[in-house]
């Protein structure tokens, strides 16, 4: 399977995926980086979520709107991914690159 591939399977399976393939890939930066980023941005989207779900009246708009976000940003990274590209999102990225990817080594 190639690099790309990889690396769009592991924003399209959420932190399932990307959990995976930091596990077995240790050799290819792209993928180990995309996955890493999909594996953070995952957990933040968690956290978020669950934080505006807890704001009493407006909560659940919100969570409509940052899923509505939320899906279109997958769909970019997985654009960006697919023509061979790592876009680094702000903090997401350097979280990533800092630490989940020390905890797969």
């Amino acid at each position: 399977m190639s690099s790309r591939k990889k690396a769009v399977i592991s924003y399209l399976g959420l932190y399932f995926a990307g959990i995976l393939f930091l596990l077995i890939e240790k050799k290819d930066d792209f993928v180990r980086k995309s996955a890493a980023q999909s594996v953070t941005l995952n957990i933040a989207v968690i956290l978020f979520r669950n934080f505006f779900m807890l704001i009493p009246i407006i909560g659940k708009f919100l969570v409509i709107l940052f899923d509505i976000f939320f899906i279109l940003l997958l769909v970019f990274l997985i654009i960006k991914v697919s023509k061979n590209i790592h876009f680094k999102l702000p903090i997401i990225s350097e979280i990533s690159e800092k630490y989940v990817i020390n905890w797969f080594k």
